[in-house]
């Protein structure tokens, strides 16, 4: 009998560790993205949120914007001050800016692995792209 509840606990978790992130917008569902942390490593990722969000809070200045995920095509951090990480972020349309996030900004995507999490201040770039559906 432990066995057999041991088994089904088992796949239980495993079940439930390789669902998609809890939350995860149905807007974000179909982005692939590529992380590259800052060793220089790929990580292949998809369904991304930042702070549990389908949307990046950044800011220019005095003004504060929220940007879409659905709209992003490459974020690449140029450097971090502090608590501030300085980014470069090239939009879907072809524009592309320099703008002011938090260092600490916690993501999560979906992995073949299982959830991934990481902060901005720990990557280089992260290339978007979309899934067919």
């Amino acid at each position: 009998m432990r066995k057999v509840l041991s088994a089904v606990l088992l796949t239980l978790a495993l079940s439930f560790g390789m669902s998609e992130p809890t939350g995860a917008p149905p807007e974000v569902k179909h982005i692939a993205l590529v992380v590259i942390d800052r060793e220089g490593k790929e990580h292949h990722l998809k369904s991304p949120t930042c702070e549990g969000l389908s949307y990046i809070k950044v800011k220019k200045g005095e003004v504060e914007y929220s940007i879409s995920l659905t709209n992003v095509r490459e974020i690449e951090v140029l450097r971090i001050s502090g608590d501030t990480a300085i980014v470069r972020i090239k939009l879907e349309n072809g524009k592309e800016d320099v703008f002011e996030m938090p260092a600490h900004a916690f993501c999560t995507a979906l992995s073949d692995v299982g959830n991934a999490s990481f902060r901005i201040e720990d990557v280089k770039k992260i290339v978007f792209r979309k899934e067919e559906r």
